[in-house]
């Protein structure tokens, strides 16, 4: 008897102890707000961060590019691909192996997948980024400060014909002067950072004759603005030196007074030997190496294309303004590929393979448009990238028909959609977009047509391109003024001009590993 009291006792004290404890328990159940700061600003991002036993998970995509890289996410193999830094990092969800370049790293942790999103241990994080990572427990933050060029010290010297100042760097930057009056200063605006320059530098008082204050702060998200006050106008020479970094700004007395220093009240430290000086050079962009180029002249064989008022087929048109641009872009030792070179048909899907057999890094596929019924009136360039969802006026009428050539057809509508929304977390459709605006733009200005814009819609011929792709209306051949002008040779010659000097610019304008 005395033992079943026992053990009646001890369940009400277990069953009062839990009621207490309940609203404790419920608290440490809340799930955690963690907020991602990038470079001292919130970030949005379409899933939240999260803490699992200790270990901090945020979503790659927006992360990544936020950070200005991108990703190629492969949901049937569970494979995530970073680009980043001019480098490739890849790891498969809940594998805890992290490949670089061939090289593989063991992970404490694996990536997980929520709500399809692919979220990365904060360690995978610190491994691919060169940014500044730090985690504080206590206010729930995750701070992300992009490594970037960072003014460190700012030094001054007067010397008996100048007052030199000097801005040591973290690495080199661009950078730009110009003087202003009412009052006299000379304004240097750097692209950096002055996160790490301490407050010190940031207002020096010199009042040496020549310059009266230095002051330094951050201008925007890119661009540090240091305004030099001087004593009257004077002129002025800036320019970089290396080894350290540094950017040097001398601002040379008046003829009448060189010789004379003026002490400030703070005397500087000691002048070091002045460094020879440096006038800065200015490098052109250059076509990397290996970017290679795919020309995609539409249609071909069996499959004519649109055909004009008096008969002009389309294939004809993107084969001529294609073999144009092959010999402009060989000519510039940029290594170029066509899809076709003659009047032949090729299945839409067998032109993406070709062009990712290649190692492909632009794709251009050359079309001329068309509407139902021949309606004269349609005129105009206008360029495509891929996407899910019919983007633009005529979007869905383009794609239909330039859909034609798949293997897919006639059940592609139906089907296309699902396929590319599984696609499109490895499709380039950032890159695609930026080379797009320079193509449209380029054609507009050449060809002097009406500008239609840059639209999106699902593409079979884009949709397995790992690469920056777009596909080109380049006038409306049922339009009889611009079947006539696309029957011309100098028309077509103009076309590839521009698009030359399109996929020129994006070649050399788009860094490593994008």
């Amino acid at each position: 008897m005395e033992r079943k009291k026992t053990i009646f006792l001890r369940r009400i004290i277990l069953i009062i102890g839990l009621i207490i404890l309940s609203p404790f328990s419920s608290a440490l159940a809340q799930p955690v707000e963690i907020t991602v700061s990038l470079d001292q600003k919130p970030l949005e991002t379409s899933i939240i961060a999260y803490m699992e036993k200790g270990q901090l998970f945020v979503p790659a995509r927006d992360i990544i590019e936020a950070l200005g890289g991108r990703i190629t996410w492969f949901p049937a193999l569970k494979l995530l691909n970073l680009h980043l830094h001019s480098q490739k990092f890849s790891l498969v969800v809940d594998d805890p192996n992290l490949e670089i370049e061939g090289e593989t790293i063991p992970l404490e942790i694996p990536a997980r997948l929520v709500d399809n999103r692919v979220m990365l241990p904060l360690e995978v994080l610190k491994i691919v980024t060169q940014a500044e990572i730090k985690w504080d427990s206590q206010t729930e933050v995750l701070s992300i400060n992009t490594v970037r060029p960072y003014l460190l010290s700012i030094r001054s010297y007067s010397h008996p014909d100048k007052t030199r100042i000097v801005i040591d760097l973290s690495e080199s930057t661009e950078f730009r002067a110009s003087i202003l009056t009412n009052p006299d200063r000379i304004l240097v605006d750097i692209m950096g950072s002055i996160v790490k320059l301490e407050k010190a530098f940031r207002e020096i008082a010199i009042n040496d004759g020549v310059v009266k204050t230095v002051v330094t702060d951050q201008l925007n998200e890119e661009v540090v603005r240091m305004v030099v006050d001087l004593s009257q106008k004077l002129n002025y020479e800036v320019f970089s030196l290396s080894n350290p970094e540094r950017i040097v700004l001398d601002v040379f007395k008046p003829e009448g007074e060189k010789g004379k220093i003026i002490l400030p009240a703070t005397p500087p430290p000691p002048s070091p030997p002045a460094p020879p000086e440096k006038k800065p050079v200015v490098v052109e962009p250059q076509v990397t190496a290996g970017r290679v180029v795919i020309i995609d002249p539409g249609h071909g064989g069996s499959d004519p294309g649109a055909i004009g008022p008096t008969g002009l087929k389309e294939k004809e048109v993107t084969l001529g303004i294609a073999l144009h641009l092959e010999k402009l872009l060989k000519a510039a030792g940029i290594p170029t590929y066509l899809t076709r070179n003659k009047d032949e048909f090729i299945y839409l899907e067998d032109r993406v393979s070709f062009a990712n057999q290649k190692g492909g890094f632009v794709f251009v596929s050359i079309h001329a448009n068309s509407v139902v019924n021949h309606r004269p009136s349609a005129q105009g360039i206008e360029t495509f990238v891929l996407s899910s969802k019919y983007i633009g006026a005529s979007a869905k009428d383009v794609a239909d028909r330039e859909n034609r050539a798949s293997r897919a057809h006639p059940e592609l509508d139906s089907d296309l959609a699902k396929i590319i929304a599984d696609l499109e977390e490895s499709a380039n459709i950032k890159n695609s977009l930026d080379f797009a605006e320079v193509v449209q733009k380029k054609l507009v200005n050449y060809l002097k047509l009406e500008d239609r814009g840059v639209k999106q819609a699902p593409f079979v011929v884009l949709k397995g391109v790992n690469m920056a792709a777009a596909l080109v209306e380049v006038a409306f051949i049922s339009n009889p003024a611009e079947e006539k002008l696309l029957k011309d040779d100098g028309f077509r010659k103009k076309t590839a001009q521009a698009l030359f000097e399109a996929i020129e610019y994006y070649l050399k304008n788009t860094p490593e590993g994008v």
